[in-house]
């Protein structure tokens, strides 16, 4: 077996690694409505013809936070932030990587899609999900 197959991977249909990391929405076939995470069915026009497909690899910073105080299993400090995909009208809520946090976030600033340990389990091994990076200009 991998490495990538003994990993532990928290919601693993909310987002696809190949060829590159990128998350999974729905869309409404019907009205056009975007959601992240993919919904059974559009929560503005009820419509249950949704299709799931990624979103772009890069969003905006909407809002940030630096965590600094969690539960045991999420290692601190980290990013916290809110992340707009303007286009499909999608928010998502994600953990933040940068080389400093302190000093290399900024409202509205590209970030990009990628995969990381966003916590450990109780055996003390990494979880891994979707998070996002601070891009560097």
């Amino acid at each position: 077996m991998s490495e990538d197959q003994e990993r532990k991977i928290l919601h693993p249909d909310f987002f696809t690694e190949d060829p590159e990391p990128r998350l999974i929405a729905g869309r409404c076939k019907v009205s056009g409505n975007w959601t992240f995470p993919p919904y059974l069915a559009d929560p503005v026009s009820f419509q249950d013809e949704i299709e799931h497909v990624p979103l772009p690899k890069v969003g905006k910073l909407h809002s940030y936070t630096i965590v600094r105080r969690s539960l045991p299993d999420f290692p601190v400090p980290f990013g916290l932030g809110l992340i707009d995909f303007p286009e499909q009208k999608v928010r998502v809520m994600a953990q933040i990587e940068a080389d400093d946090l302190e000093n290399d976030l900024a409202l509205d600033m590209d970030v990009e899609t990628i995969v990381g340990i966003v916590r450990k389990a109780k055996d003390g091994t990494d979880i891994y999900s979707y998070k996002f990076k601070a891009i560097k200009k």
